[in-house]
């Protein structure tokens, strides 16, 4: 992440594909560098960050959340830390799933976060979220390396039909065309200016 986090930004920055990945970089002070990959990326792909983080005040607690009944049946990173300091504010992580709180992190880190979060995908042998499958799919091919050339873990449902307006299967695709146009962009970009 250290690594290919930093010509993400800088591509972004010299290159910035919407007005909410340049919101993302005009906020850019003192966040966590692979927070701040994270929200790029969302940010480019049009995910809301709720699809995959949570942010909450430090004081609340597992049961807290589990009774508020804000936890959605997918994975989700949940950040607690002070609520007046956005880009400073995590002290902690939780993950949920199904409603529940399942893991407390050790480490105060988001990277550990985000990476136990991304292992429950595999783990639990589950599909990535539709609202945050763009994302999901490009940490796979571009930090983890899990790069199969058929196949995907987004969820393959029905579609309106463009042309008829029924609802028709959504086709299989190999690959995200988002996800492998930007990938073979920072790839073009990395070889000419890095």
């Amino acid at each position: 992440m250290q690594e290919c986090g930093k010509s993400i930004v800088e591509f972004f920055k010299t290159k910035p594909t919407n007005s909410k990945v340049k919101s993302v970089l005009s906020k850019d002070g003192a966040t966590d560098s692979s927070y701040l990959v994270v929200q790029l990326l969302m940010a480019h792909f049009v995910e809301k960050q709720e699809g995959l983080i949570l942010q909450q005040n430090m004081s609340a607690t597992p049961a807290d959340l589990e009774k508020a009944g804000i936890l959605p049946v997918t994975p989700r990173l949940i950040l607690l830390g002070p609520d007046d300091t956005p880009g400073q504010w995590m002290k902690r992580w939780l993950i949920s799933m199904e409603g529940r709180i399942i893991c407390e992190g050790v480490q105060p880190d988001f990277l550990s976060g985000l990476s136990a979060l991304f292992s429950l995908y595999y783990i639990f042998n589950l599909q990535y979220q539709e609202e945050t499958a763009c994302t999901l799919e490009f940490l796979q091919r571009r930090f983890v390396g899990i790069n199969p050339e058929k196949g995907t873990k987004a969820a393959r449902g029905k579609v309106t039909s463009k042309k008829t307006g029924k609802t028709v299967q959504k086709k299989t695709m190999t690959v995200n065309s988002k996800v492998s146009n930007l990938l073979k962009r920072l790839m073009d970009f990395e070889w000419h200016f890095i």
